[in-house]
């Protein structure tokens, strides 16, 4: 954690494949009241009204770097649950090639 010019902040850090230190994500613990301009209030349990409260959080950054990170991570090499490929069929003779396409 190291903090941040509006207040503490939480990198989320991985190491990848080649060593490095990523930070994929962070939460900054950063609230914003909703500007005045939208008009947004919500009635408590006080039956007062509030102006709501945002709460910024980005836990895996963008999706794109993510995903980057993943591709570079595995090297190419998904887990099953993530591979475009998940099976196949290998006839293990020439006379079983017409079998093994029915089968896909």
């Amino acid at each position: 954690m190291r903090a941040a010019f509006y207040g503490p902040k939480l990198d989320f850090m991985v190491k990848d494949a080649l060593g490095r230190k990523l930070a994929i994500g962070n939460d900054p613990g950063r609230l914003r009241f909703c500007r005045s301009g939208l008009k947004l209030e919500y009635v408590g349990a006080d039956n007062q009204k509030h102006r709501p409260v945002m709460i910024h959080r980005a836990p895996f950054g963008s999706l794109e770097r993510f995903v980057a990170v993943l591709i570079e991570h595995c090297a190419g090499n998904f887990p099953l649950w993530l591979a475009p490929d998940q099976i196949a069929v290998l006839p293990i003779s020439e006379k079983f090639n017409d079998y093994a396409t029915a089968c896909l």
